[in-house]
């Protein structure tokens, strides 16, 4: 990794980290309600976000890490449901290994409003868009099912969701996959529009190879900010891989800003 790529992350977190605590951008309490559904993977609020995330040390490699996410967060509705298409594609800038683009991933989850919060059910894609060497090879799908409580407890966020799937098609040597990928979701609204979540936190289970291939832990704090006549959230967060497992990522610190749409 060049002497550009290991500074280039790092200050971005500064940089984010000082947007997010200067106080010419306090927010009063009516953007709660924003923070609050930015942090709810079932809520109807479209957004784009672009993340950096930066690995300073993996397990069993002496190396660093840098890669680009961008999301598309889409609400639409059809077939008499509300529903929630979000697709996500990194992008690998330095590593240990090549770097390109890598695997596209697309859900489609229709939701249901209760008087608790909101449940929803639908279906993920894995697309082997990436180049060679950062690709699984192999087409893959399988459901998603997640829950948010957010009427229990005022100012809480609270619930699971389920992204699983599995290759059906692709290149016929490259390893199946198979993945169940269990994200605890635990978000509060601090007031001003600051929040504190768990983040990127995550279980995953690699079923081809019947092992759990990550249970990572992050802490995001994150602030709605208006600018440029438009809702922003830049936030800040720090994540913690407790999978021993060389290759994988150990401690990885993101920074990230999300431009949100809301439509009422």
């Amino acid at each position: 990794m060049n002497r550009i790529s290991r500074l280039t992350a790092p200050a971005a977190a500064l940089a984010a980290a000082s947007f997010l605590l200067s106080p010419a951008f306090a927010q009063n309490g009516g953007d709660d309600d924003l923070a609050a559904k930015a942090a709810d993977p079932t809520a109807s609020l479209m957004s784009f976000q672009l993340t950096d995330n930066y690995t300073t040390s993996f397990h069993g490699i002496d190396d660093t890490a840098n890669q680009l996410q961008f999301r598309a967060v889409l609400p639409w509705q059809g077939l008499g449901h509300k529903h929630i298409l979000r697709v996500t594609q990194p992008f690998v800038t330095s590593g240990p290994g090549r770097s390109g683009i890598t695997d596209t991933t697309v859900f489609d989850m229709a939701t249901f409003d209760e008087s608790w919060g909101r449940w929803g059910a639908g279906l993920v894609f894995l697309l082997p868009t990436g180049r060679d060497g950062l690709s699984a090879e192999k087409w893959a799908v399988g459901p998603a099912l997640g829950f948010v409580n957010s009427k229990s407890f005022p100012g809480w966020n609270a619930g699971l969701f389920l992204q699983s799937y599995f290759s059906f098609a692709g290149d016929e040597d490259a390893p199946r996959v198979g993945v169940l990928n269990l994200q605890p979701i635990l978000s509060h609204q601090l007031g001003g529009g600051r929040s504190v979540s768990l983040g990127s936190s995550q279980l995953v289970y690699d079923t081809a190879n019947s092992r759990w291939a990550s249970v990572q832990f992050g802490l995001n704090y994150s602030q709605i900010v208006t600018a440029f006549g438009h809702k922003w959230r830049p936030n800040v967060e720090a994540g913690y891989e407790f999978r021993d497992l060389t290759g994988n990522p150990k401690w990885t610190i993101r920074a990230g800003i999300t431009l949100l749409l809301p439509t009422n």
